[in-house]
């Protein structure tokens, strides 16, 4: 029929769509809670003067003119619901473009205000370090900041990051002491970002499935299923730096232990489960034990099983539960 090769090229487009589609690394979503932002604004005031008045001092008035920097303090709060610490801090250099400029503004085809160095520091909430993501991009732009890489668990990251709506920095002036940055207050921001990580916690499969085992050492399986309230064994790979550390493809040490510091969750059927532990297994380069409970509630049949590191879920596997 006249109209065959045609449906033969549609269907191998299609093919070819269906691979490339499958093939696209989906991003981890992260909100980011911010609290007592503060922009300190490089308004000119005298270097013997900056960051001594104990009190909120208000900005000059020419804190926007072109050239002039600020920089923005704020506290890392939550990240997707869950307590973090850490710290938030941008720097803006004002450039002011604009196709039609006011005297002092920059003329360009582009509307900008500024660009932007942005650095996310995540700490746990008792203060042990996780890693830090950097971004560049304009201040203030809808399309936000790319993220041009990152350190400890986020060591090769990428992506965007963007403000949403309803951000309340306060402004004040480089005179104030910014010690006293809590104690006079500032404003929220809520960072949103689509994050591309170098590796993804995995769940370990073996010839029989998911390398997971109970207490006594012997596989989950059909015939061996978990059972709710039960604690299990997993063995996890990608779960990133350790405590003590060791350099990339060196193994895991026997003493002491290698603790993974990033803040490791395991989800049963999406319900998330602290990790009892989770130990680099030593004489290995990439492996981890996890320990962690079965929640009472879990129905019998078949569970999905999912390791999340630093707020990054892994594929998830399938483990009997009777």
């Amino acid at each position: 029929m006249k109209g065959e090769p045609i449906m033969k090229k549609a269907a191998w487009v299609a093919v070819l769509l269906g691979v490339s589609a499958a093939a696209q690394e989906v991003p981890v979503i992260l909100q980011v809670d911010l609290g007592d932002e503060v922009r300190y604004a490089g308004d000119g005031t005298e270097t013997s003067r900056v960051a001594q008045s104990p009190v909120p001092v208000p900005p000059s008035p020419n804190r926007a003119v072109n050239f002039g920097s600020s920089v923005i303090i704020g506290d890392v709060i939550t990240v997707n619901g869950s307590p973090a610490k850490g710290a938030g801090v941008i720097l803006e250099h004002n450039v002011r473009l604009n196709p039609a400029p006011t005297p002092g503004a920059a003329i360009s085809d582009a509307m900008q205000a500024s660009v932007a160095v942005h650095s996310l520091e995540f700490l746990k909430p008792n203060g042990d370090r996780i890693g830090s993501i950097f971004g560049l991009g304009a201040a203030g732009s809808l399309s936000g900041w790319a993220i041009v890489g990152g350190t400890g668990a986020f060591v090769g990251a990428k992506g965007t990051m963007t403000s949403a709506a309803g951000r309340t920095t306060r402004t004040t002036s480089q005179a104030e002491d910014p010690s006293m940055r809590r104690i006079n207050g500032g404003g929220r921001h809520i960072v949103l970002i689509q994050l591309i990580p170098m590796f993804r916690p995995e769940v370990l499969i073996g010839a029989n499935g998911p390398v997971v085992f109970h207490n006594d050492h012997n596989l989950v399986t059909a015939a061996s299923p978990a059972r709710a309230g039960e604690t299990l064994i997993m063995y996890a790979k990608g779960l990133g730096p350790t405590n003590p550390s060791v350099n990339p493809g060196d193994p895991f040490p026997n003493v002491p232990y290698a603790i993974a510091t990033s803040p490791v969750e395991v989800l049963v059927n999406g319900r998330s489960v602290p990790a009892i532990n989770q130990i680099g297994v030593p004489g290995t380069t990439d492996l981890y034990r996890v320990d962690f409970r079965v929640p009472d509630e879990t129905a019998a049949g078949t569970a999905n099983l999912q390791v999340s590191a630093a707020w990054v879920r892994g594929a998830a596997v399938a483990i009997p539960v009777r």
